[in-house]
């Protein structure tokens, strides 16, 4: 019964003593009770408030309890309707049976029959909240482990509504973007999490084994096959087969790919037995396979299979505010795996991880901090970031000047902001991530601002 404290429900009765002590009754089981005299009422309440329930009678003035669910199953067919009623009008519960009513109770209503029949109509109300709570909070969880940037929400619930399904799934990002960690992601969250993820490296393969390497072979199928071999695609069964570099597939290959997307079935190499295996497959490509399939260079037939629902993961370089929280959990990492105390990250330091382009994307970013952990004591700075990165230690900065006085007034207040702006700026040495930060400002806002009124900086 404590789910019913999360339920707002509406109460229609015309006898308003009826409807005062019911509503008071209903209140000590319900979170909110909201009450209406006729259908009419009860409508308008609906529309303003959005209850989770309806309990009304069947007999009022004005629009009676049968009209009302009526109307409520065109406007909020998920929406459960109970109606009170004396079950000696056989024409007024045939009527309500039809229209799909979710229950009845007698009147006057019972306490007990009451609240046990709110309990059993309400249960999918309860379920789907709980679904859609579960779902949101994953969602948010994926965003934070993507890096948290505005451009990563959309990808996170996008992951969280095709992970549970038996879609197949195309990822498509530059390389070191993170492919393969969200293809491990999509996997986890997945039905068949407990079955393995088998990767296929299409594009460090030679041509003369993908196909043996993905699919097996059989003794003798070629020079060197002196025994049978199990495929990838096998080992990966009741599980997920990740095609990393799909684009590389030879076109020969992806024929054969092609039949195994579609019906799960395979020959091995040489052999003449064909075999099945029950896979998820997720494919990723650096190049636009859409284009790719457009000017001939893929087979676009296979490309509609594999892409049953396209994640574009964006370039480091478009998400600054994704580096450092990604920075932070790869150094925790990392120094998990060494047993040493994670350093402090001092600011010149932060504001040089955010100012590079990152051209390796994530994987080069992993890279470089793995390397700081292991060569740098208790607190990281900009020299060994610069160092283990290939970037200049800094950027140049404003020349230094003499700090402006206040603009006399009466001024403007876009006169007072450039003012403020520009001595934010040369207090942090014209770097434009480290002053948005110290300001709690977005960066790319505090960006707009600083074209708008002409002044410079670095971090870029």
């Amino acid at each position: 019964m404590n789910d019913l404290k999360k339920l707002t429900v509406l109460l229609v009765e015309d006898e308003a003593d009826l409807r005062r002590e019911t509503g008071a009754f209903l209140a000590l089981y319900c979170h909110r009770v909201l009450e209406a005299a006729n259908g009419a009422d009860a409508l308008a309440v609906f529309a303003a408030q959005e209850p989770d329930l309806v309990i009304s009678d069947i007999r009022m003035p004005v629009m009676d309890g049968l009209e009302l669910a009526a109307r409520l199953k065109e406007s909020s067919p998920a929406t459960p309707v109970v109606l009170c009623t004396a079950f000696t009008e056989t024409g007024y519960l045939i009527k309500a049976i039809e229209l799909g009513v979710s229950g009845f109770v007698r009147k006057p209503a019972d306490g007990d029959e009451l609240v046990a029949t709110i309990a059993r109509v309400a249960l999918p109300v309860l379920q789907r909240r709980q679904i859609e709570g579960l779902s949101s909070e994953l969602s948010a969880n994926l965003w934070e482990s993507l890096g948290g940037a505005p451009l990563h929400r959309p990808l996170a619930e996008q992951v969280a509504r095709v992970a549970r399904s038996s879609y197949n799934v195309l990822l498509q990002g530059e390389t070191g973007s993170g492919k393969s960690r969200l293809a491990s992601m999509i996997h986890a969250l997945s039905p068949r999490r407990s079955a393995p993820l088998i990767t296929v490296q299409m594009g460090a393969l030679p041509v003369t084994l993908v196909e043996s390497e993905l699919f097996g072979h059989v003794k003798g199928a070629f020079t060197g096959a002196d025994r049978n071999r199990t495929g990838l695609a096998e080992r990966a069964d009741g599980g997920t087969l990740f095609l990393d570099d799909i684009e590389s597939a030879p076109p020969e290959l992806q024929a054969k790919l092609l039949r195994f997307v579609e019906e799960k079935r395979f020959t091995p190499v040489g052999g003449s037995e064909e075999k099945r295996a029950d896979v998820r497959v997720i494919a990723a490509s650096n190049r636009n396979l859409k284009k790719e399939a457009a000017e001939g260079r893929f087979r676009e037939d296979l490309y509609f299979r594999l892409a049953d629902t396209v994640l574009a993961l964006p370039p480091l370089r478009s998400t600054p505010e994704a580096i450092l929280p990604l920075a932070l959990r790869f150094l925790s990492e990392s120094c998990e795996e060494l047993g040493v105390p994670v350093p402090l990250i001092d600011d010149e330091a932060v504001a040089l991880l955010a100012s590079l382009p990152w051209p390796g994307n994530i994987r080069q970013l992993k890279s470089v901090i793995r390397r700081v952990a292991l060569e740098t004591g208790g607190v990281i700075r900009a020299a060994d970031v610069a160092a283990l990165s290939g970037a200049p230690e800094s950027s140049p900065v404003l020349p230094p000047t003499e700090p402006l006085l206040p603009p006399p007034f009466p001024c403007s207040m876009e006169t007072v902001e450039r003012w403020l702006l520009e001595q934010a700026l040369r207090h942090c040495g014209g770097k434009r991530m480290k002053t948005a930060a110290m300001l709690g400002m977005n960066y790319y806002t505090f960006r707009r601002k600083l074209e708008k009124y002409g002044l410079g900086g670095s971090d870029d």
